[in-house]
């Protein structure tokens, strides 16, 4: 047995390149609920009259000398209200003296924070836009009506329904459809899918293809991840997007002369400060950020709960 042995020559360190971590990293919020960026933690925002701006009341021969008829639209207002989501993590003084590389505890108390802030804001606005009662159109699919029913279900056709429908109550055909993880699953897969494409892909279908497929500008998939188990107890990890799928017409940016689905309202980007806590011998990194999502055009959604099983 060679004199000295390993054990003896060298002491168990951490390494410095190379270290496990998991987080989200595919946040969809904003893009598919605009933010608009406000002062104030509450208040209002304008609302034209739907109707006023459609119905046909121009003179269709005017007679020489007469007036044009006189008309106009009414307006009303919403009002949103801000809530703030925050998160901090603290840092021991000797926590901090004895770390090894690669840790770094102020980033990853930093970032850690982050996270949980824009988790919390992604779980926000899933639960907003993946809820019947704010939509004013929804398609409760059957059980054979469901797109993991490869035989029965027809996705192409129910996504044509919702979008004739919000077209003809807003003027605007939906060009986003949002959906979760579990359901880009199947609808990737589904044969009517698969058979539009079947002379020139083989397989699954990507994203871009599954839009095509649907006449949409772009499905914008919910792939975020959460564990609702309390600390230390066994993990219990789920999507948060879930089973669901919403039809949208979504504007590129805010805008004041047509309407968006929903937007997010937020007072500025998430914000990061640090402060000392001398009594405990610590420092706190803090990660706040007030914010709230709202659908603003009900009727430019249309909604499909629990639409896989």
């Amino acid at each position: 047995m060679p004199n000295p042995k390993i054990g003896d020559v060298h002491i168990d360190r951490a390494i410095s390149n190379v270290a496990i971590r998991y987080q989200n990293s595919n946040f969809i919020a904003d893009q598919v609920a605009p933010v608009v960026t406000v002062e104030k933690e509450s208040d209002k925002y304008f609302t034209f009259t739907k109707g006023d701006w459609f119905r046909d009341e121009a003179d269709n021969d005017r007679a020489p000398g007469t007036r044009a008829p006189r008309g106009g639209f009414d307006l009303s207002n919403e009002n949103y209200a801000l809530k703030e989501i925050a998160q901090a993590s603290a840092i021991p003084d000797r926590i901090r003296d004895n770390a090894d590389n690669p840790l770094r505890p102020f980033e990853d108390a930093s970032e850690w924070s982050m996270q949980m802030v824009m988790l919390r804001r992604e779980r926000r606005c899933a639960s907003t836009l993946f809820n019947a009662n704010n939509w004013s159109n929804q398609n409760a699919l059957g059980a054979n009506q469901r797109w993991n029913d490869f035989v029965n279900s027809d996705p192409a056709t129910d996504i044509a329904v919702g979008k004739d429908t919000v077209l003809q109550s807003t003027g605007n055909a939906p060009n986003v459809l949002l959906i979760g993880q579990e359901v880009y699953k199947y609808l990737r897969m589904h044969p009517d899918a698969l058979d539009r494409f079947k002379h020139t892909q083989t397989g699954i279908l990507n994203q871009e293809q599954v839009a095509q497929w649907l006449d949409v500008d772009r499905v914008i998939i919910g792939s975020a991840i959460v564990n609702t188990a309390a600390k230390g107890a066994a993990d219990s990890m789920s999507y948060v997007w879930g089973k669901n799928a919403t039809l949208m017409y979504v504007t590129a940016n805010p805008s004041i002369s047509e309407p968006s689905a929903a937007y997010i309202f937020q007072k500025s980007s998430p914000e990061t400060k640090r402060f000392r806590e001398e009594a405990e011998a610590q420092d706190v990194v803090e990660v706040s950020l007030l914010t709230t999502i709202k659908v603003t055009s009900s009727d430019c959604g249309y909604y499909f709960p629990s639409c896989v099983a």
